[in-house]
């Protein structure tokens, strides 16, 4: 059995401990809520900027003609994976790894956003071609090189197909893989965007398009792929900070039934002493008798 004073060192151990996963599901909470918020309105703002392409994809008589929506049969793919770039957060960066090696092609290029998974990556052969860092808050001039670089590899031939595979935010406690197409952008993935959320839509749009539909749409088409993917970003930032309060809310509760078992051991060591030095002082005085 171990010694009161062993016993006491882990007891303090294991309470500072609980104080830091305490602190740290807090900061998880309230970080949790933040980009809650941003994913569910960046699913609205997706919804509208869909309806407002499937309009004008309506007014053009001779359909829809973009770079960014040409199919190309040489190049090869890219796969962006936006994981995250501390750990401490469950198993949300191994299930995600578990998807890359079930739905992901071995020979395509990799990017990743979120650092975590380069190591595991490079381990199991995969062509690492760049990787980023972003913040909490998501800002915009950390997301231009990451656009920048999909965009100019797609239009100069390249890569012929771009994919992301991220967590999609369900609820707290649940997030899900998901495989997204992201370029050639398709009228179906278009289409299947605007109906994911509950929009406004005016069936019989009446709206006046200037300078053209044509120049509307090269401009509004760069904003759709740029926005969506932010929002898978910001997908994953809300699965990681939810899944990171969980682990840390998880992990207190089990530092705190520790030291209970642990004080329960500490008493029952302190009440076997205290009766081994009853036993001792009996002993003596009836060896003096």
């Amino acid at each position: 059995m171990a010694s009161l004073r062993d016993i006491k060192r882990r007891i303090k151990s294991v309470r500072n401990t609980s104080q830091i996963t305490k602190a740290m599901q807090m900061v998880a909470s309230a970080k949790m809520r933040r980009a809650q918020e941003l994913a569910l309105k960046g699913r609205t703002y997706m919804s509208a900027l869909a309806n407002v392409l499937k309009h004008l994809q309506d007014t053009l008589t001779e359909g829809i003609s973009s770079p960014l929506m040409e199919m190309r049969e040489k190049g090869k793919k890219l796969i962006i994976v936006v994981s995250t770039d501390r750990g401490l957060c469950g198993g949300l960066n191994a299930n995600l790894f578990k998807e890359i090696l079930t739905r992901c092609d071995a020979d395509a290029d990799y990017l990743t956003v979120g650092v975590k998974l380069n190591a595991q990556l490079a381990r199991c052969g995969r062509n690492l071609v760049a990787s980023f860092t972003i913040g909490d808050t998501v800002e915009e001039a950390e997301l231009k090189p990451i656009f920048q670089f999909v965009r100019k590899g797609f239009t100069d031939g390249t890569y012929n197909r771009v994919e992301v595979i991220y967590q999609k935010f369900i609820n707290v406690m649940v997030q899900r893989p998901d495989v997204m197409a992201l370029l050639p952008l398709s009228t179906e993935d278009i289409l299947k965007v605007a109906q994911q959320d509950d929009v406004e839509d005016d069936t019989n749009p009446n709206y006046l398009l200037e300078p053209s539909p044509k120049a509307l749409l090269d401009s509004i088409l760069p904003l759709f792929l740029g926005h969506q993917l932010v929002q898978m970003i910001l997908e994953g930032k809300a699965s990681e900070q939810s899944a990171r309060m969980v682990a840390m809310k998880a992990a207190t509760e089990n530092a705190k039934t520790l030291i209970g078992e642990l004080t329960l051991e500490y008493n029952k060591a302190r009440q076997t002493q205290i009766t081994n030095e009853l036993l001792e002082i009996t002993t003596a005085m009836k060896a003096m008798e």
